[in-house]
């Protein structure tokens, strides 16, 4: 299929993760034949303080499940067990199985030889996680790796139905310093169709980031899509409008949802 007939030809897709967390979901846009300008709003690093994470690595036989509620927690937990010596291997000699939040969770947990015992592949938010978990999930121990500003809403929910959760941080979600000066430009010169929100903590580093001028022009002339119930929230509690959420966390969930939303804006244009 040339790149005119592809379903996304012709739409300029911001992407507001940097590059190196996204490759996936970058390259599958661009086989559907959009233009796709990354414009970073979040980046992650280790902890501070590798404390709790190591605890709990140290002792790995008295936890029945490690619940992966992301990509990056599972990143950086397995980073952080190799630099300790500790292999995948060392989770089945103890006995400790594995719980992923979505199937693109999953799909990392099993590139990092940690394949999941449980996965909430419906499941596009820590609430629902917890729902479809919590049969498992009663009356065990669980580790629960997460960022630092992800609070414990999961971890609380756990334990009202009865597990016995021990939260630790494994990275660090923030905020870059200033937004990439050249893609915005290109941006606001060419213009966008869409911009793309991967998590709450991305929508209000970009709103904090550009100027009132910026964000009305964005607010004017592009879609704003969120891969979720709860990133769809953050925007819509800061008086924003949401014109599409994705069905599941997924890339081909997330591509089809966009494609669907321009192919209905594209028949009500038609019929005016």
């Amino acid at each position: 299929m040339d790149r005119d007939n592809k379903p996304l030809a012709g739409k300029r897709i911001v992407v507001t993760r940097a590059p190196e967390q996204a490759p996936t979901f970058v390259r599958a846009l661009n086989e559907t034949g959009a233009d796709v300008a990354i414009l970073p709003c979040i980046d992650f690093a280790p902890p501070e303080d590798w404390s709790a994470l190591d605890s709990a690595l140290s002792r790995l036989a008295v936890f029945d499940w490690i619940a992966f509620t992301s990509q990056n927690a599972v990143r950086f937990f397995s980073r952080r067990a190799r630099e300790l010596n500790l292999a995948p291997l060392d989770l089945r000699i103890t006995g400790t199985k594995i719980a992923a939040l979505g199937t693109a969770t999953a799909e990392v947990a099993k590139r990092e030889a940690l394949p999941p015992d449980f996965v909430a592949a419906t499941a596009r938010s820590g609430a629902e996680f917890v729902a479809a978990f919590t049969p498992l999930a009663r009356g065990t121990k669980i580790l629960l790796p997460a960022s630092d500003q992800a609070g414990d809403r999961i971890a609380e929910a756990l334990r009202n139905v009865g597990a016995d959760v021990t939260l630790a941080v494994a990275y660090r979600t923030y905020m870059p310093e200033s937004l990439d000066g050249r893609v915005l430009a290109r941006i606001r010169n060419e213009g966008a169709d869409l911009i793309f929100f991967g998590s709450p903590s991305a929508f209000r580093n970009f709103t904090q980031m550009v100027s009132r001028d910026t964000l009305e022009w964005f607010v004017g002339r592009c879609a704003f899509g969120a891969i979720g119930p709860t990133t769809a929230q953050a925007i819509r509690d800061a008086g924003l409008r949401v014109d599409f959420e994705a069905p599941r966390p997924n890339t081909s969930d997330i591509i089809k949802a966009m494609t669907d939303y321009f192919a209905s804006t594209n028949r009500e244009t038609a019929r005016k």
